[in-house]
């Protein structure tokens, strides 16, 4: 039997494929060293299938995809197999597709051609050296990612920590690696999640990358108050119509305060604190609200007045107060009946119909109410102090009643 280490025909072969290979190994690393070299690598696989290149991430989502090909057919096959690699025609398209394995979860690579030719010669060889570079590509934005991450880190904690006037100069020119216009107002930022528990570096990593597919500069950390309290996210964004797209975007996943624009890095501090008062109000109105998600974001120099008092004195204290003027109402019945009177902006019929009773019941317990308190509902100083002392479920009856936005102004 001959050998076919020795076999002339077979030995030409395998140098033929080593010499195709190569060819598409070279062309497809000159992508690597491109700004966007997930994008300038699907385009050179387009051009080397003669057709289309698509790269999936593992939701279905197309992470860079060139030419013509039916897109969303491509990956509703894929989708409805589990198996590593597809060989499928859809039209006159000849598709071929692999999985691959990458540390933030699996890709698909799609190559397609409306001649089978390309696909049947160089199939294989194209798709295992895409797979390879596309792991080296994804590794080498890994690491710039993380070292980012630890740059982003370092430089908000320092923020934090304080800045004197003499050197904000040099805490601007870090911030504009970081993509902030220099010396134009930013907002500090406290977000935790929605069900009280402490903010995760998975919630971190969303944040991070809705932030950079808006668009959005964005300094970012974990922190915990101290050691008993959950852990929250502290950021600080500029005070930009895209910024506030993204913190509305935001607030619907996590309850988010904001302190007020500023521009001297020397008040960061005290905009830290400004932020913490704004969550710490929209903790109250989350706990009174049946949506949280519904309450959109706090920002403290949007709130309104009776907030902004209520958040500005001592708790223990108010709380006291707020037991005294409810005294007279011992009912939950009369009780839940005000919040919702007021919510409804004083209307009786909206009342009624929220509380699903006919209007004269609330007419009547309007009259208990007075009765109780010695003073007419009409009354604008006995109407002002029951809403101060109602306020938080006030504005969680609010949100259900208005449009998210309303209650802050």
């Amino acid at each position: 039997m001959a050998n076919p280490m020795l076999d002339p025909a077979a030995t030409q072969a395998e140098l033929a494929r080593v010499q195709v290979t190569l060819e598409l190994t070279n062309t497809l690393l000159s992508a690597v060293s491109s700004t966007d070299p997930v994008h300038a690598l699907t385009a050179r696989i387009a051009t080397l299938c003669r057709g289309t290149a698509v790269i999936y991430d593992f939701e279905g989502s197309i992470v860079a995809s060139t030419g013509e090909a039916p897109t969303q057919l491509i990956w509703n096959e894929v989708a409805a197999t589990h198996q590593r690699e597809l060989g499928i025609r859809i039209g006159r398209w000849h598709v071929r597709t692999r999985r691959v394995s990458l540390r933030d979860g699996v890709h698909v690579i799609a190559i397609a051609s409306r001649g089978p030719e390309t696909i049947e010669e160089i199939g294989d060889q194209l798709l295992d050296t895409s797979e390879r570079l596309l792991g080296a590509v994804h590794g080498i934005q890994y690491g710039a990612t993380q070292r980012d991450r630890r740059d982003n880190e370092q430089l908000i904690a320092a923020l934090h920590d304080g800045v004197v006037p003499a050197r904000e100069h040099r805490f601007w020119s870090r911030l504009t690696q970081f993509r902030f216009p220099a010396y134009a107002p930013v907002r500090a930022l406290e977000l935790a999640p929605l069900d009280g528990a402490s903010a995760t570096e998975a919630q971190l990593t969303h944040l991070i990358g809705r932030a950079r597919s808006e668009d959005v500069p964005l300094l970012v950390m974990l922190r915990r108050a101290d050691m008993d309290s959950p852990a929250t996210i502290a950021a600080l964004v500029p005070d930009s119509p895209a910024a506030e797209t993204w913190i509305a975007a935001a607030s619907r996943q996590f309850l988010l305060g904001a302190s007020g624009p500023f521009a001297a890095l020397s008040r960061v501090s005290e905009c830290v604190r400004e932020a913490e008062t704004a969550l710490g109000i929209a903790r109250q109105w989350a706990a009174a609200a049946p949506a949280p998600e519904a309450l959109g974001a706090v920002l403290i120099d949007r709130i309104d007045l009776a907030t902004w008092l209520l958040s500005h004195v001592d708790q223990r204290q108010l709380e006291d107060r707020i037991a005294r003027t409810l005294a007279p109402l011992a009912s939950a019945q009369l009780h839940e009946t005000l919040v919702a009177y007021f919510a409804a902006e004083q209307n009786i019929s909206r009342t009624a119909e929220a509380l699903f009773v006919h209007p004269n019941t609330i007419r009547y317990r309007l009259a208990r109410i007075e009765e109780a308190i010695g003073q007419p509902i009409t009354s604008a100083f006995a109407a002002s102090n029951l809403i101060l002392a109602l306020y938080p479920a006030l504005i969680g009856r609010w949100s259900e009643l208005r449009e998210p936005a309303d209650p802050l102004g």
